[in-house]
């Protein structure tokens, strides 16, 4: 409509994991989904959630992937006659009360922790990957071995191998990416071709929304980060990226991610 703003999209997580999706345009648009009740609906309050401090706001193509693991497809433009829920306002985005949370079906119980058999697999893991890191650089081997370790990286954390798609902001656009690896430090990512866009250096603004193949994950880190190597061969382009400090939610959430990815390729 001539003479207003874009429809902005924003997301409610727990524990990284997106519950509720919305689209907001003041005056006229005022919807939202979440996974206990993927329809969309339309309410009022959802006016107050650019301002609400747990909010995070996604690209049209971020929140399309959300939306489409949620069994909807995205479109530019709200759909109209959908139905309404009537609350009382202002609208406390962080404090849900139960009718409220009735009405958006996230009523469901909270999410269990990792079972401790998948937490000592996943350490297992990257406790291989450790100390294959350590022999690369021992035999002075390459910077990309088939485990996916950068033996030239300092890092806290070990990546462990994951299959799947990242979704980045950078700058006015978003790149979708593969994802090869992961950890509560950063991730790597590959992109068909040859590609001098994400250089060494370059900052990231996130969020970053990451799915796994198998199972359908998905997650949105809401912080910032920094490209931190890049290795073209003409058929693909490998980049790695370093997160900015996770909050102990987000931490909580990428070790779920990789516990439930982990147990899944094991299971194959």
């Amino acid at each position: 409509m001539a003479g207003r703003g874009e429809v902005k999209y924003l997301i409610l997580v727990d524990r990284a994991v997106p519950y509720l999706l919305a689209r907001v345009r003041w005056p006229d648009v005022a919807q939202a989904l979440t996974a206990g009740r993927p329809d969309w609906l339309d309410d009022p309050g959802l006016f107050d959630l650019p301002y609400s401090q747990g909010a995070v706001g996604l690209t049209f193509r971020q929140a399309a992937c959300v939306a489409a693991g949620w069994g909807r497809q995205l479109s530019h433009e709200a759909v109209a006659g959908v139905p309404s829920f009537i609350r009382r306002l202002p609208a406390n985005w962080s404090d849900l009360s139960p009718a409220e949370r009735h009405a958006w079906g996230i009523e469901s119980a909270p999410r269990q922790r990792a079972s401790a058999r998948r937490v000592r697999r996943l350490r297992a893991l990257q406790a291989k990957s450790g100390n294959s890191a350590e022999t690369l650089r021992a035999a002075g081997g390459p910077a990309n071995g088939s485990l996916g370790i950068v033996p030239t990286e300092r890092r806290r954390h070990m990546r462990v191998r994951v299959d799947g798609q990242a979704h980045v902001r950078f700058r006015q656009t978003t790149i979708s990416a593969g994802l090869v690896d992961l950890s509560e430090g950063g991730l790597r990512c590959v992109l068909p071709g040859a590609s001098s866009v994400l250089a060494p250096g370059s900052t990231l603004d996130g969020p970053f929304l990451l799915e796994a193949e198998v199972p359908r994950l998905r997650i949105c880190l809401d912080v910032p980060g920094r490209v931190i190597w890049q290795r073209s061969t003409g058929a693909r382009t490998q980049f790695g990226v370093a997160f900015g400090r996770l909050d102990d939610g987000e931490t909580d959430g990428v070790q779920r991610f990789l516990s439930a990815a982990v147990s899944r390729k094991g299971s194959r």
